[in-house]
């Protein structure tokens, strides 16, 4: 395994789970107040955006990945970075919120504050797909809308009434699809940041909930 550095986060890295990159630091860089909240960091991947959100204040993190080799991954840069694991953050495998009843009576939570999705997002074939379970962290189906339109038609279940979700997407995506699905739960939401590509922008959508 080898170390990054990521602002005073230091991660190790397995080829088996994404390697935190641009669009993983523009939702460190825009992440809204967390200070004591409850946040749940969906595809958590190698646990930066938890990591980062319980150094930015907030009072517990979850995350929640699929493969299991980022939920060991996770841990182990939680502990990494001084955080004491299975007390102020924790982390299971789960594919979206199919398990996430079972996960909030575990901790006693009734609903989280802030939800991120760093999502898999990219329009993908058949035959573009990886082999394993690094392709979870790529593969958004044909359109790129496959988990996303998933993430966003649950996420309200788990939100508290006035709680915000933030979801990073590419242009290629469709933010108009993804801003009129939000509205179509609950939310209001806006593009909040992006960054600009040769072929695409990556965009933070950041939405409240509104009913």
């Amino acid at each position: 395994m080898e170390r990054i550095r990521i602002g005073d986060i230091v991660l190790k890295t397995h080829p088996l789970v994404y390697e935190p990159a641009e669009d993983s630091i523009l939702l460190m860089e825009n992440l809204v107040d967390v200070r004591g909240k409850k946040v749940l960091d969906m595809g958590t991947g190698s646990g930066i955006q938890a990591i980062n959100a319980l150094k930015r204040g907030c009072e517990i993190a979850i995350g929640v990945d699929i493969n299991p080799y980022a939920i060991r991954l996770s841990r182990e840069n939680a502990e990494l970075n001084n955080l004491k694991v299975d007390r102020e953050v924790f982390f299971f495998q789960g594919d979206l919120f199919k398990d996430m009843d079972r996960i909030v009576e575990e901790l006693g939570i009734d609903r989280f504050d802030v939800i991120l999705f760093n999502a898999p997002y990219l329009p993908t074939s058949q035959e573009e797909r990886l082999e394993g379970y690094i392709n979870y962290a790529f593969d958004g189906g044909v359109d790129g809308r496959e988990v996303i339109d998933r993430f966003i038609s649950e996420a309200g279940r788990y939100l508290k009434r006035d709680g915000v979700i933030q979801i990073v997407q590419s242009s290629l995506t469709g933010e108009r699809r993804t801003l009129d699905m939000l509205k179509r739960y609950g939310f209001k939401g806006e593009k909040s940041a992006s960054i600009r590509f040769f072929f695409e922008e990556i965009q933070v959508i950041t939405a409240w909930r509104v009913r």
